[in-house]
């Protein structure tokens, strides 16, 4: 489950995208309304939060035609 708004909605599995070879690795700080979706989303899927986090940011940033 996700929250949008404050609603808890159902996830939708996500189809992988990204690429999970040797690749840089960046530091950020996140809203904790953020992290608390992508743990969630990781313990749902059984996924590394790493790889939750790399297709939330790749899906954005190809919805938003940057990729």
């Amino acid at each position: 489950m996700l929250r949008n708004g404050g609603i808890m909605q159902t996830s939708k599995t996500f189809k992988r995208n990204v690429w999970r070879g040797k690749r840089s690795k960046l530091t950020l700080s996140l809203h904790p309304d953020i992290v608390d979706v992508i743990r969630h989303v990781s313990k749902e899927q059984m996924l590394p939060m790493s790889v939750v986090a790399d297709e939330a940011m790749y899906q954005g940033l190809k919805e938003m035609g940057l990729l």
